[in-house]
């Protein structure tokens, strides 16, 4: 049983907090703390606080300035030391996902969305106990960071001159890694062992020389409050996002299966019908996206995997956007595969709507029944010009036979003009029915 205290100035918060803990731990829930409260609260040394944003960061500091030193000097430690600061889950409203950084710089060790959920909140909890309080003492050399930043898992920590000949295991924290799923601009995933609840999972590490980089911690975590916003069967599932030891990383689902480029490499040209399906797949995931104002901005066969069973998952949210926000950079950059890019964003990069993605959709679904692109080239300018200046190809001359309304979807969602392509994924839905009987 831990000693936890809940800070929120919302009653319901408060009130939520205490039902879904009280059985399985000592816990005092109160409003935010006057400084005589803080002090006692500090003194009476809870193993975790939980605390909304806004008492987070009030002058009122309820971790106290001697905690915080205490975390960061943990955090910066390859050894996982034994102190008495706390834990530290900040609940975050909708709205506030975009100061997750500074939480976390704050003295955050996870957050949590409001409203709460209480199996959401108990799973949490007993994470972060597990991460916080539960790996004191280790050996050291028994729990190391072993893993470099091009994907390779070592024997040592940190030291990239200590490859193993084979494969090892490693550990981050309370994950097991057992091997290298791949490698983005935005950090390494490896497949990984939940030693906590006993599941295998997707982990994502940012590289270290990437700590320091304000554009890049931005996006990471982005990508993770992305995922963790959506609950839709055709999206891979977020579980968590944390730092231990100076690293920053994020679970996900780990989904069995292949991806549809690799599908498409060995099997394409696909039916029709098959390729209408699993464009459908990725058409739901759209859909889920767009109804939170986000654009993926990197669909493309190689970011969807195919379970088994056939069913579609739509992952890498490295570039995800919000609809109608400012960039991150200073200057917006022209980022994603030049195959899948619509013109409006080669003319002018800069966040674009959901119609972005319904182009991609289109290449997408060209790939699938021709087995090409339908923009191809020397290289990436090449390629870009033949999607400001070329009509695209018609599929049936890849590939005499196929229906026509199968044509007419891929010519609508391959318009150069965005307001001339369907306005949303349902719209693309609606149309790709008569495929899918």
């Amino acid at each position: 049983m831990a000693r936890i205290v809940v800070i929120s100035d919302d009653p319901d918060t408060r009130t939520h907090a205490v039902q879904a803990l009280d059985r399985e731990h000592d816990i005092v829930a109160c409003a935010r703390p006057d400084r005589a409260q803080a002090a006692a609260l500090r003194e009476s040394s809870p193993d975790l606080i939980v605390i909304d944003m806004a008492s987070l960061f009030d002058p009122v500091d309820v971790l106290g300035p001697a905690a915080r030193l205490e975390k960061r000097r943990s955090a910066e430690s390859t050894v996982t030391l034994r102190t008495r600061a706390p834990a530290v889950l900040v609940l975050l409203a909708p709205g506030e996902e975009e100061r997750v950084i500074a939480c976390f710089d704050a003295g955050a060790d996870d957050y949590l969305p409001l409203p709460l959920d209480a199996r959401a909140l108990k799973a949490k909890v007993e994470r972060v106990l597990v991460q916080r309080l539960g790996l004191w003492g280790l050996d050291p050399a028994l729990d190391p960071i072993a893993i470099s930043d091009d994907g390779r898992i070592l024997s040592g920590a940190f030291d990239d001159d200590e490859e193993e000949d084979g494969p090892v295991q490693a550990n981050l924290g309370r994950y097991e890694v057992r091997g290298t799923l791949g490698k983005g601009g935005y950090g390494v995933v490896y497949r990984a062992w939940d030693l906590a609840l006993e599941r295998e999972v997707a982990l994502k590490v940012l590289p270290r020389d990437m700590h320091d980089n304000a554009e890049a911690v931005a996006r990471f975590f982005r990508e993770s409050t992305a995922i963790a916003r959506l609950n839709h069967p055709n999206i891979v599932r977020f579980y968590e996002v944390g730092a231990f030891q100076g690293r920053y990383y994020f679970t996900m689902e780990l989904v069995a299966g292949r991806t549809l480029k690799d599908l498409a490499d060995k099997e394409a040209p696909l039916p029709t019908k098959k390729a209408a399906r699993y464009v459908a797949g990725i058409c739901r995931a759209l859909a889920a996206l767009d109804s939170l104002g986000l654009v993926h901005r990197d669909v493309k066969p190689e970011n969807v995997i195919v379970t088994a069973t056939g069913e579609v998952k739509l992952i890498d949210f490295g570039l995800v956007k919000i609809r109608d926000t400012a960039a991150i950079t200073s200057q917006d950059d022209v980022l994603g595969t030049p195959y899948f890019m619509a013109p409006e964003y080669i003319r002018a990069p800069g966040v674009p709507d959901i119609r972005y993605d319904l182009y991609a959709l289109g290449i997408t679904f060209f790939h699938l029944l021709t087995g090409e692109y339908p923009f191809d080239g020397k290289n990436a300018a090449h390629v870009m010009e033949k999607h400001l200046r070329c009509p695209p190809p018609r599929v049936s001359t890849y590939q005499p036979g196929v229906p026509l309304i199968a044509e007419k979807v891929i010519e609508r969602l391959l318009q150069k003009d965005p307001e001339k392509r369907p306005r949303t994924p349902d719209d693309v839905l609606v149309m790709l029915r008569p495929l899918l009987r």
